[in-house]
């Protein structure tokens, strides 16, 4: 399925779902020449899989089955008939004619012998008493000039001055020029646009959303609606998607796939992410915010699209995506523990396609368990997995592997590495899981409300945090300074106000600058002994996913028996 029409059906939906109305799946199969093998079983995949059931159609039955064009020529033939009888509408014995030769060679469509002046009796008695096969046409109306043809995005549309002079033309289309329009093909099927009204009248459809290339065709609905004595539905013609060169879209822009399965297999894109995307191509949304839940998209639809063609730009399916992986990492954090599975999926199989000893190391839920981690660690860079993957390189690799990253030499720092490995040594040995957080005085907290910490990654990360914030003080006070008056918190702190509390307010300014002067130091050293400098989440986080063990070793120092973050 093209992004184009998974787009034409989220409006449908959406509409529906807005409006209290019923989302409606119907098979438009009449061109059978043109049908491709299980392609009903992968739309219906598609669909579910972006999160639009539909509440009537095949599988799920309905009031106004079958829901299937090809099981329903019984009823067109039967309104055909009733067209044929009262004059609308009439039978057709022209068989095509060529005219050209060779490859110039094309096909006239329109009725060369005049078949709308034979009697009824006569072009019914025709047809019952002879092989000949027949047409039905619709009659022209006599009113056409002054017929309108509203479109709520378009307002009245013209109908498409054409000539019935020869063309390359098939039964399907050959209505749309200047010859009566066929409604019943000579093998007794409908052509599309007969059994499109046909069907959207019985099956009581209010509104019809479709792209613009559908445009030429409704004036010819409305006069069948007409020819019938309907009240046609209202029409909305949205734009065509285009690429940057302005191209219609097609199946493939550069090297990403643009149909359904594609996103969805090969590059991983959330049902969500790819709704929200599509939502917004051509639909004036009134939130500030373009990241949208399907809860949020139905809150706010409305036929408000824009006029004109669409131009497509990728990297907003990207933004989108990151934020909605966002949504579903929260998601787990708040206890919905399978939220991320479909994710995973793809991350897992990234990790064991580019890292392979790493994988097989951690084979079964532990890789599992762990790419989550990652993911929850790092769920604000997240496009797809193999960006992924790349990025926090350096969580699937080796101690080895990582110090042949580094570069020579760490950035130069105005701290000596040997003080802040002596500041880790200190960490290592007295890191203590049980150690109690002192309630800072509300005068030394600092404005901004801390982040409440649920999960127990973030709870690690958190004393983490706290014990280096605590070595950092400690390494920058002066010697006079009686280290226990130092607090061990993890509430955020004022550090001004810190500063004064342990040196007072004369020589706080130095404080600050000596403690930012560490902190600054012992981060860059960190990232770059544990990631090789790599950027990515803090190095709290970063020291949590890797383990108490593996951070040792990276670090050089002894792990002590049995202790963990």
């Amino acid at each position: 399925m093209h992004i184009g029409g998974l787009r034409t059906a989220l409006f449908s939906y959406l509409l529906a779902k807005r409006t209290g109305g019923q989302f409606i799946l119907r098979i438009e199969d009449t061109d059978q020449k043109r049908l491709v093998y299980n392609a009903v079983t992968r739309l219906s995949e598609d669909l579910r899989w972006a999160g639009l059931p539909w509440d009537e159609g095949p599988e799920v039955g309905g009031r106004y089955g079958p829901y299937q064009q090809s099981h329903r020529k019984k009823i067109y033939q039967e309104h055909a008939n009733a067209l044929l009888d009262d004059g609308t509408a009439y039978r057709c014995f022209c068989t095509p004619q060529s005219s050209g030769a060779g490859s110039a060679t094309y096909v006239t469509s329109g009725c060369y012998q005049d078949c709308s002046r034979l009697l009824a009796s006569d072009s019914r008695a025709r047809a019952e008493g002879s092989e000949q096969l027949f047409t039905v046409r619709l009659k022209q109306p006599d009113d056409v000039r002054k017929r309108m043809y509203p479109d709520l995005i378009y307002g009245n549309i013209k109908r498409l001055k054409r000539s019935a002079s020869p063309s390359a033309s098939t039964d399907e289309d050959s209505g749309l020029d200047g010859a009566d329009t066929i409604l019943m093909k000579s093998d007794g099927t409908p052509t599309y646009h007969f059994a499109n009204v046909v069907d959207d009248h019985l099956m009581k459809i209010t509104h019809v959303i479709r792209g613009t290339e559908w445009m030429a065709s409704t004036p010819l609905h409305y006069d069948l609606y007409h020819a019938f004595g309907w009240k046609p539905p209202v029409f909305a013609h949205v734009g065509l998607l285009l690429d940057k060169d302005k191209a219609k879209l097609s199946k493939r822009n550069a090297d990403l796939a643009l149909d359904v399965r594609g996103l969805r297999e090969d590059h991983g894109v959330l049902p969500e992410t790819l709704c929200n995307f599509l939502a917004l191509q051509g639909w004036s949304n009134p939130r500030k915010s373009d990241v949208m839940t399907m809860d949020e998209l139905v809150e706010n639809f409305d036929l408000k699209f824009t006029r004109g063609n669409t131009m497509v730009l990728m990297e907003k399916l990207w933004f989108l995506q990151k934020n909605h992986v966002q949504l579903r990492c929260e998601r787990v954090r708040n206890g919905e523990e399978h939220a991320l599975d479909d994710v995973l999926n793809h991350v897992v199989q990234e990790v064991e396609r580019a890292y392979p000893d790493f994988a097989a190391d951690k084979s079964g839920t532990r890789l599992t368990d762990y790419c989550t981690s990652v993911l929850l660690a790092d769920d604000k860079s997240y496009h797809n997995a193999a960006h992924f993957v790349e990025r926090n390189w350096y969580f699937f690799c080796s101690t080895e592997e990582v110090k042949t990253r580094r570069m020579t030499s760490a950035a130069s720092e105005p701290i000596p590495a040997s003080d802040i490995d002596g500041l880790l040594r200190d960490l290592v040995s007295t890191y203590d899981t049980t150690r109690s957080y002192a309630d800072l005085p509300p005068d030394l907290r600092a404005k901004a409300p801390a982040k409440e910490r649920r999960t127990t990654m973030e709870r690690s990360a958190a004393r983490i945090h706290a014990s280096l914030d605590l070595l950092t003080w400690q390494r920058s006070v002066p010697s006079t300074v009686n280290a226990k008056s130092i607090p061990f918190t993890e509430q955020a702190c004022d550090t001004e106000a810190v500063a004064r509390s342990l040196v007072g307010e004369a020589n706080a300014a130095d404080l600050v600058k000596n403690y930012k002067t560490w902190q600054k130091a012992l981060m860059r050293h960190l990232r770059w002994k544990l990631a090789a400098g790599t950027p990515g989440p803090g190095m709290d986080m970063v020291m949590v996913v890797l383990g108490y063990e593996e951070c040792c070793k990276r670090l050089g120092l002894t792990p002590e028996a049995g202790k963990e973050w």
